[in-house]
């Protein structure tokens, strides 16, 4: 069955996007699996999710990201609970990340939704969510 592979994203820099997605997602168990020196660094919970940061490429360093425009939007890793979410809030803190917006979002509690976003150096949003299993049933 196909399944969803991997997702890359072009960084303004390498080195300082790696240090950040290790120490904001080392609570996820991701980890650093390969990286070529300024080339690419692979990154992996080790179960299902790959994610490859690459530097970008000269002419389009001074294009400025926004996830309003067109293309990525922002990135959603889930977790088992409700206090997963907690304690990613306590550990971002930690790392003096901020979050966005209101904090911690419950907005349909009853199917067991509640999530946090923050920004990466690039200001790719990163959420952390928690929902049913079921939350996208409607959606398969």
């Amino acid at each position: 069955m196909p399944s969803f592979s991997h997702l890359e994203l072009n960084v303004t820099d390498l080195d300082r996007s790696i240090d950040f997605y290790l120490s904001a997602l080392s609570p996820l168990g991701f980890v650093l699996a390969d990286s070529e020196r300024g080339q690419y660094a692979r990154l992996t919970n080790g179960r299902d999710a790959v994610l490859i940061l690459c530097p970008v490429a000269e002419a389009y360093r001074d294009r400025p990201y926004h996830r309003k425009a067109v293309g990525l939007s922002h990135l959603a890793f889930g977790v088992e609970s409700h206090e997963r979410v907690d304690e990613m809030i306590a550990h971002l803190a930690q790392l003096g990340i901020p979050l966005l917006g209101e904090g911690k979002i419950s907005s349909d509690y009853r199917r067991g939704y509640c999530t946090i976003a923050f920004e990466d150096p690039d200001r790719i949003m990163i959420e952390i969510v928690h929902h049913d299993p079921h939350y996208f049933a409607v959606l398969l």
